[in-house]
């Protein structure tokens, strides 16, 4: 993860994309580090293999990454943001990308992907985004989302003595993208 200055709010990471490698039977057992491959010998003296049905029932090989591929970690004196995610290559030319946010506070947050190809930057004069032209090269659509909130009331973080109302988010969303690049760019801005 590489993180601009503070003043500049951002933090944008790049994830290096790996064509999955098929396995055999075997091997992907192997890889799992699983003994069920072996053979055990009961009480008897009889020879016996442990067989398991497969995990992976299409034959595809299904890349899972977990929760903590990427995440961005952000604490102001008004925000405490959490954003996490994971990759899942489908094996079919498409992925998918998923992201879950914990935010306490006020503000505003956007999480965009972008292609590597698309910079972004951030106008410290204006406290604008700026964002080039977009690019054809990446397809992606949103699959899923969903925002829970709550609100409460808390000590303020900046002045104990004094009462805030704070605001609680929970969110979800995943992308499902094809992959005409090999590295996935997580654009985290955020105002508060």
């Amino acid at each position: 993860m590489h993180s601009r200055g503070r003043a500049a709010n951002t933090s944008t990471m790049e994830l290096p994309y790996r064509s999955p490698v098929p396995f055999s039977k075997q091997e992907f057992w192997e890889m799992l580090g699983s003994d069920l491959l072996k053979s055990d010998t009961d009480a008897s003296g009889n020879s016996r293999v442990k067989r398991r049905p497969p995990i992976v029932k299409t034959g595809k090989f299904k890349k899972m990454f977990g929760w903590g591929d990427f995440y961005s970690n952000i604490k102001t004196v008004r925000l405490n943001l959490l954003i996490t995610g994971k990759i899942v290559d489908h094996g079919n030319g498409t992925f998918s990308v998923y992201f879950r946010h914990n935010s306490t506070g006020q503000g505003n947050i956007s999480v965009s992907l972008v292609p590597p190809v698309k910079a972004v930057e951030f106008d410290l004069e204006r406290q604008s985004v700026v964002y080039p032209k977009d690019s054809k090269i990446f397809n992606c659509r949103v699959d899923y989302e969903k925002v829970d909130r709550s609100k409460r009331t808390s000590l303020c973080n900046y002045d104990p003595s004094k009462t805030c109302f704070q605001e609680q988010t929970q969110s979800h969303v995943s992308w499902i993208c094809s992959k005409p690049f090999k590295v996935i760019c997580i654009y985290i801005s955020f105002y508060s």
